[in-house]
């Protein structure tokens, strides 16, 4: 057997809603819950207190009354003098406490938890089938002071949840609410302040405001007991209030008609900033479009597909598939993503292929030495089309070169290509038909050279980013 000081000691039923209950799964306890109201009705099983002691020792008492129910020869179910075996009256009962794995067994005839019908895998149906051992999953939260008790009985799982009758005083955590704003649209009116209401102040309407700390962000820490906490966040008190269905994440995991937010306060801790009525982070419809008929003509295939990566998704190479529906080449998608600064680019085949930049186009940003698209989500939106690795659609072709003055010779080339434009050059990058970055220069003048002797024979793309826009065409090197 196992003794551990976090059992020892003497315990009653919490005097709660939903202290019993039963269900079809572990934790749910949607087939039937004891009400406000039976704590009264069956105050006799209530006031039944059980005893851990520290050698071993199990022992009930039931101050000569607890609740009968039919099997036990009654009718209606009732307050009544106990039935043996489930009488308290054996003087060799015992317990053994595994934290290990979690679980509580009793031993001997009568010993019980909760409900006295209730044993491993059944519901006995007479006293005379009485169970010598009983095992109890369980946990314990409100820092040691309640006990949780689960047990499958075959169909489903029954629920017993004890407090200690002496509580053991334990410390207060500073626990951080945070709520993001910028999306709310309901009826009630912020002037009015945001609210933190849950099972720690008895969810009181406005006895705990949050002050608006930053921009949409609202804020409140609060000290509270250790344990399993139910929560959500309101307007101007209870007028207005988070509605969820019950199968979000961060929602408690009691089926009892009431979907909350739910932690178990162990630290102190800033809980992350959720949006109002979610579970996540505020995020924003952005339609990202990238234009891959340059990369195609330059030999690239975008059969493996083409993707969007970003600081919004873990840069995760796949995740984030992009489609071309029309068969235009121009590959879109839209993405949830969270207001503020982001980074991006589009690759090909997850990884294999990504678009590369010089550093300093007007798009780019460069950061520990990675060069990545950038921009700043404030609102939904569609981004313009853009180029592969280019700040701007692809070309219209010669014309467009021509109409902006760029020359590029000789075309094929072997040794030195040579560029020239009518607007300030200030880069030149040669890329090859996977996207990979070969050279680039940086400019600042109206022409350029570049020595593309030594580069393997092929097809490559020469990206010119000039005062007016960047401008890539293909040059072949023989």
């Amino acid at each position: 057997m196992a003794f551990n000081a976090q059992i020892v000691g003497t315990w009653k039923l919490a005097p709660q809603a939903g202290a019993l209950g039963v269900g079809p799964a572990l934790g749910d306890i949607s087939w039937w819950s004891n009400s406000v109201g039976d704590l009264t009705t069956r105050a006799c099983l209530f006031d039944d207190s059980v005893t851990f002691t520290a050698n071993g020792n199990f022992l009930q008492y039931m101050d000569g009354q607890t609740w009968l129910e039919a099997w036990q020869g009654v009718n209606p179910d009732q307050c009544g003098t106990p039935v043996a075996p489930h009488n308290g009256a054996n003087p060799s009962m015992t317990y053994s406490y595994d934290g290990t794995n979690n679980t509580l067994s009793v031993y001997g005839l009568g010993a019980h938890l909760g409900l006295a019908k209730v044993i491993n895998g059944a519901e006995i149906t007479s006293p005379a089938n009485a169970s010598d051992t009983i095992t109890y999953m369980v946990g314990f939260s409100n820092g040691g002071n309640t006990m949780t008790l689960d047990i499958n009985f075959g169909p489903g799982y029954w629920r017993f949840v004890y407090n200690r009758t002496q509580m053991v005083p334990v410390a207060n955590y500073n626990v951080t609410f945070r709520v993001d704003m910028s999306q709310y649209t309901g009826a009630g009116n912020l002037a009015n302040g945001v609210f933190v209401n849950g099972s720690f102040n008895g969810w009181c309407g406005s006895c705990n405001p949050m002050t608006n700390v930053s921009g949409s962000l609202w804020e409140v820490t609060l000290p509270l007991a250790p344990g399993a906490i139910e929560y959500k966040f309101t307007v101007d008190g209870w007028n207005d209030q988070e509605n969820f269905t019950g199968t979000e994440p961060c929602i408690d995991p009691v089926n009892d008609g009431f979907n909350n937010r739910y932690h178990v306060v162990a630290g102190d801790i800033t809980l992350p900033s959720v949006c109002f009525n979610s579970c996540g982070i505020c995020t924003y419809d952005v339609t990202f479009q990238v234009n891959m008929n340059d990369y195609v003509a330059g030999g690239g295939s975008t059969t493996p597909g083409v993707f969007l990566n970003g600081t919004f998704n873990g840069w995760c190479g796949t995740c984030t598939p992009m489609t071309d529906a029309n068969m235009d080449g121009i590959w879109d998608v839209t993405a949830a993503v969270p207001p503020g600064n982001i980074e991006y680019k589009f690759t090909v085949d997850g990884w294999n292929v990504s678009e590369q930049f010089a550093g300093g186009e007007p798009c780019t940003i460069t950061t520990g030495g990675f060069t990545n698209r950038a921009g700043t989500v404030t609102v939904d939106a569609t981004l313009p089309v853009v180029c592969w690795q280019s700040c701007t659609d692809c070309p219209a072709g010669i014309n467009e070169l021509n109409a902006n003055g760029i020359s590029i010779a000789p075309n094929p080339a072997s040794a030195v290509l040579s560029v020239t434009a009518k607007s300030t050059i200030q880069a030149i990058a040669i890329y090859d038909v996977n996207g990979r970055l070969v050279q680039s220069v940086t400019v600042n003048g109206t022409n350029a050279t570049m020595n593309v002797d030594g580069m393997n024979n092929g097809l490559y793309l020469v990206s010119i980013t000039t005062e007016k826009g960047v401008y890539t065409t293909r040059v072949i090197v023989e």
